[in-house]
């Protein structure tokens, strides 16, 4: 099956794993906004046949497989890969999954059953993890943060990814508190600075062996704040999506460039 402007959008709204280990990179796609489901019946997932997914498996720097939701049997659900294995392929360890379940956007892990000719069998999650889809698509970021704390401390930070109501970065000591107030100044490569007040709205202990800490910021904006964050926004969003559409097959096959 060709890849459609599902594909392209699911791409978009998921951060780049890098070396993270499984359990620390979904908690990435799932700052804040979500809710949790626990032993969710199939029918209230919202999962339509021929959405996108992507797993990603165990091993490090996993850069994801993508795949097509083909429906639920019995106890199961299959998925599709978009460029099958010409070989028998390998049992899959249990991977991480996110689905574009319209609405939302869902994120499990599934235990594998068994694989015909590119469709993957699972078993039902346990536990989902979902939000909306329809919030701006935060793009991957490579850059400095520069954090001022109230009581006069000067943070620095590595950014992670980005849109124009917030961040995630990391940083190498736990410094802040969730609710806690900074104010913040960071640069997008090629695209321009941006100087904002911000609250931490969550924190993530992760393995990393130089930023063990996640953290999820939301930006308060004045309207000309806001201009200029959505300007460095589609300025960098631009760059990721030519960097996705002309990349794509590549980068969900598996295969090593």
């Amino acid at each position: 099956m060709p890849l459609s402007e599902d594909d392209t959008e699911l791409a978009l709204l998921l951060p780049q794993r890098g070396d993270l280990a499984l359990v620390d990179f979904l908690p990435l796609v799932f700052l804040v906004g979500y809710q949790e489901l626990l032993l969710p019946n199939p029918e209230d997932l919202g999962a339509a046949e021929g959405q996108s997914a992507i797993f990603y498996t165990p091993e490090s720097g996993d850069a994801g497989t993508l795949c097509h939701f083909r429906g639920w049997e019995g106890r199961e659900f299959l998925l599709e890969t978009v460029n099958p294995s010409l070989g028998e392929e390998p049992p899959l360890r249990k991977p991480l999954i996110f689905l574009l379940a319209r609405p939302n956007i869902l994120g499990f892990f599934a235990g594998w059953k068994h694989s015909v000719q590119g469709i993957h069998s699972f078993e039902i999650p346990t536990r989902v993890l979902a939000r909306s889809a329809r919030k701006q698509r935060r793009v991957p970021i490579e850059g400095n943060i520069l954090m001022r704390a109230r009581d006069g401390r000067t943070l620095y930070g590595k950014l992670h990814d980005f849109s124009p109501s917030g961040a995630s970065m990391f940083l190498d000591r736990e410094l802040l508190e969730p609710g806690e107030t900074v104010l913040v100044e960071f640069e997008i490569p090629e695209c321009g600075t941006c100087e904002t007040v911000a609250t931490v709205v969550r924190r993530e202990s992760i393995l990393h062996p130089l930023y063990p800490y996640l953290y999820g910021i939301h930006f308060t904006l004045t309207e000309a704040q806001k201009r200029k964050a959505e300007h460095l926004y589609l300025c960098k969003k631009g760059e990721q999506i030519k960097k996705v559409i002309t990349s794509a097959r590549d980068r969900f096959s598996g295969s090593i460039l």
